[in-house]
């Protein structure tokens, strides 16, 4: 395990929440001291019997250096020419036996229809497996993620798609842009060989307390992530957020008890593209009871009818009634805020 470049360096662990991992690491932890005696036992002339023990022998076993990139991309995931912040997701997991780091270059494959622009990859640092203002950009290139064994990191790919094609002709349905995220072991990157050979031993950088490192058949790895015009699944989502901003209860005060009135709020976010049939829906729990005229729709009241405007609270539906806000088709960056107030019964 090398120092790091001259980028920034993300450790994965508590601080980011990790992916499922994609293959697993290879044997026996780096560093790790495996120690051996034999013994023989013998008998002598006369019923005595006797043993010998030969001297210890200890080994150290060395990291192994693998790396895996996997694409978490059903398909071509699909855009619209001057699209902002497109998305691609993989996963890169540490298939070898130590703490190693990992340099991430993202590039555009050529041969395809048209070059994305803006190309940068992020750490899925909130761990929600959704791109978002949260995750934090690594410079490709340059930059590395820290891995132990076994351990993965979510990465995203984001660019944005130009309005026009290679040679400035238009974008057509089906044109069809690939980009490239490559993993490569920093250790070996730094070794200098430019065509290192599985089997090479580096000495004196082994992780775990090892003396060296040797290469794996995957010390680097990539995959490849596409953007299609007009087709695939499309890359928005929507953000949601449900927080308490009061309570007051019988006596005036601000205690949660029975006969307490608590007011909700729901944030909500759509980002990376459209969406469409929006509806919001919160199920009030067993211990609640809806206060009937207190939704609200950013700052405005919705009857709880279910009529022209958007809101409407569902009595039927789960055990004290479910409240929905349909919000219909929305763009990329439209934000609500929605209130509704219940009782602690």
């Amino acid at each position: 395990m090398m120092t790091i470049k001259n980028a920034t360096r993300l450790v994965t662990g508590a601080a980011f929440a990790l992916a499922s991992t994609a293959a697993l690491a290879v044997g026996t932890p780096a560093g790790t001291d495996i120690t051996n005696t034999a013994t023989a036992t013998y008998d002598l002339p006369g019923g005595a019997t006797g043993l010998t023990k030969s001297s210890q022998v200890e080994l150290t076993v060395l990291e192994l250096i693998n790396v895996n990139v996997t694409s978490q991309n059903s398909g071509s995931v699909s855009t619209t020419a001057g699209a902002t912040d497109q998305v691609l997701t993989f996963v890169v997991t540490n298939t070898g036996n130590g703490v190693e780091d990992f340099v991430l270059e993202a590039v555009n494959a050529s041969g395809d229809a048209f070059d994305m622009s803006n190309v940068r990859i992020y750490i899925d640092t909130d761990g929600n497996g959704t791109f978002n203002s949260a995750d934090t950009e690594i410079a490709s290139g340059t930059g590395s993620i820290g891995l132990a064994a076994d351990e993965d990191a979510t990465l995203f790919i984001v660019a944005d798609t130009p309005s026009t094609g290679d040679g400035g002709a238009a974008l057509v349905q089906d044109d069809l842009s690939q980009l490239t995220l490559t993993a490569l072991s920093e250790t070996v990157d730094e070794h200098g060989d430019t065509t290192p050979t599985a089997g090479e031993l580096i000495s004196g950088v082994g992780s775990g307390g090892a003396p060296d490192a040797v290469i794996g058949t995957s010390y680097t790895d990539d995959a490849n992530g596409s953007l299609q015009i007009g087709t695939g699944g499309g890359t928005a989502t929507v953000e949601i957020t449900k927080s308490i901003v009061s309570t007051v209860d019988p006596f005036g005060g601000s205690t949660r008890v029975p006969g307490s009135i608590v007011t909700y709020q729901i944030d909500v976010e759509v980002v990376n593209g459209t969406v469409d049939s929006l509806v919001v829906s919160d199920e009030l729990p067993a211990s609640m009871e809806y206060v009937e005229g207190t939704l609200v729709l950013d700052s405005a009241a919705l009857t709880d009818a279910d009529d022209t405007d958007a809101g409407d609270f569902d009595d039927a539906t789960g055990v004290s009634g479910t409240v929905n806000v349909d919000l219909g088709t929305r763009n990329d960056g439209d934000t609500f805020v929605i209130q509704l107030q219940a009782e602690i019964k």
